[in-house]
């Protein structure tokens, strides 16, 4: 099984870098793309269904036996999460067609509904954050590969905390742990990729990342990162593998205070 699992976590890593080069080149012509509105605020284009088609296709050769569940045609998902692939083909698909450079490809392979690779490329800048359950996690960056360690932080009016949410409707419980986090000094931040974010978390750049409702294919691999680079993940668990479930992850000290302000009523 070991060897299956150093065998997909190679692919995975080169899958996400031909991935990304797909995507960045949709990125440099966006200005022709086809977009549509799934619902307020929430945009898909052509860019996005093209490199899901290019994962689904690549992995589905090199793993025939293994499911795979795809934001973009995860209405046709059905049955368990266990030896399937997670995909995000563009994460941040606002920030993508805007032109700015904040977004990713997002990939994880989980079993028996537990991840055990994970691999977010940051197409712009050309990083890729990776771990593999058990053995830690990296980002390699031009040409150096750094272990992920999250943040030393261990108080609330030092920490630098990405608070996410999705823009598409008010949220009286998000308002509220946006001003309990002001009233404790938190500096916050909503770069609109949650996958990203949970690799900055990972890398020591976020001290935590919180988001009141995440899909899996936004979640899951980002989530590991953390767990590989030693920090705190609350348990993330949405009712079906296409529903959306609250996430936290961050520095381990500062963990119990920032779950008091996100379960406080």
């Amino acid at each position: 099984m070991s060897d299956d699992i150093d065998a997909r976590y190679r692919f995975a890593c080169g899958l996400a870098r031909r991935a990304g080069e797909r995507a960045l080149a949709h990125w440099r012509s966006r200005g022709g793309l086809v977009v549509e509105l799934k619902g307020s605020q929430d945009w898909v284009s052509e860019a996005d269904r093209d490199v899901e088609r290019l994962l689904h296709e690549e992995i589905s050769t090199a793993f025939p036996n293994d499911r795979f569940l795809g934001e973009e045609t995860a209405a046709s998902f059905s049955g368990a999460l266990d030896r399937c692939w997670i995909i995000d083909p563009i994460d941040g698909t606002h920030n993508f067609l805007r032109g700015v450079p904040y977004w990713n490809v997002a990939i994880a392979y989980v079993q028996q509904g537990r991840a055990q690779l994970a691999v977010t490329y940051d197409v712009p800048n050309d990083a890729l954050y990776r771990a593999q359950r058990g053995a830690g996690g990296v980002c390699e960056e031009r040409g150096e590969a750094t272990p992920l360690a999250v943040a030393p932080t261990t108080s609330l009016d030092r920490a630098f905390v990405a608070l996410g949410h999705n823009d598409r409707a008010p949220s009286e419980r998000y308002l509220a742990i946006r001003r309990r986090m002001m009233e404790r000094g938190i500096a916050m931040r909503n770069l609109g990729s949650g996958a990203l974010q949970l690799a900055y978390v990972a890398r020591g750049r976020f001290d935590g990342f919180i988001e009141l409702e995440l899909a899996i294919w936004d979640a899951i691999g980002g989530l590991l990162l953390v767990e590989e680079a030693g920090g705190y993940v609350a348990p993330f668990a949405p009712a079906t593998p296409t529903s959306k479930a609250a996430v936290l992850a961050c520095a381990p000290a500062i963990a119990p205070a920032l779950h008091a302000i996100v379960d406080v009523s």
